[in-house]
């Protein structure tokens, strides 16, 4: 009887491992992530990406038992939860005060020792965090807090000294590629903020400009991130059409300022 009831067992063992998880990760937009947006020191990069990214943003690495059901059903359920709990790779699509309450439960996670997930680091040791870890962790999210409570002052961009700032020759392409696309008439407007979308994400990732150039630069390239999500998710006619000269106008406005 036991032996029926085993080989029961692994037969249905057997079968579940015919029904794998999906594991591709959703697309990721560098301009959206925490860590492009808060630029925080290396060390603290370091101990988001080991102990909080795996399951909090869109660039999951799935380990090897992954691939073992139903283990790896409970894992992409726990993954696809803390997305939706918190999700770093979307940090610009919060507003501020939802920014700012993320922010307190980290702090208050951290500070419990509930992040990362206690089974975790048996498997990743790596992710587990010492007091002294936990302490500048904490700082930084308090520091990430208050950037965020205290009176907004909008910084304007800025000529260097009288002159066009220099940029990288892949920036100005996409500039070109920018302007292209919002003029192709062939496109519908879900497709141009779609297209818009993916060339500012190759300019993030070829971006090798630094100082203030490149500050400046972001300055300038940010508020379109937002406008292309928009202009891709606008639910009227006129709203596209509105959001798409926006758009043009502040294309227009590349020359003044960089070259």
């Amino acid at each position: 009887m036991k032996k029926k009831i085993l080989y029961g067992l692994l037969i249905i063992f057997v079968i579940i491992q015919f029904f794998r998880i999906n594991k591709t990760n959703p697309p990721v937009n560098s301009a959206d992530d925490f860590i492009k947006m808060t630029n925080p020191p290396q060390e603290i990069s370091v101990m988001l990406k080991t102990s909080c990214y795996d399951c909090h943003s869109n660039e999951s690495t799935y380990p090897w038992y992954s691939n073992i059901a139903p283990v790896s059903w409970w894992l992409k359920h726990h993954i696809d939860e803390a997305r939706e709990e918190l999700n770093f790779s979307k940090w610009s699509t919060y507003n501020l005060k939802r920014q700012d309450h993320k922010l307190e439960e980290m702090l208050e996670e951290v500070e419990k020792g509930e992040m990362p997930l206690k089974p975790y680091p048996l498997t990743h040791p790596e992710a587990q965090l010492t007091p002294k870890q936990k302490k500048e962790l904490k700082l930084w999210f308090k520091k990430v807090r208050a950037d965020i409570n205290k009176p907004q002052e909008k910084e304007e961009l800025q000529l260097n000294n009288g002159e066009k700032w220099i940029t990288n020759t892949e920036t100005n392409v996409g500039i070109k590629n920018f302007i292209a696309i919002i003029n192709n008439q062939n496109l519908d407007f879900s497709n141009k903020g779609e297209n818009l979308n993916t060339e500012m994400k190759r300019i993030f990732a070829e971006c090798t400009m630094q100082g203030e150039a490149h500050n400046q630069l972001h300055l300038y390239l940010l508020p379109m991130v937002k406008m292309f999500r928009e202009l891709k998710e606008s639910e009227t006619y006129s709203g596209a059409i509105l959001k798409q000269t926006e758009i043009k106008q502040h294309l227009a406005s590349y020359e003044t300022y960089f070259k």
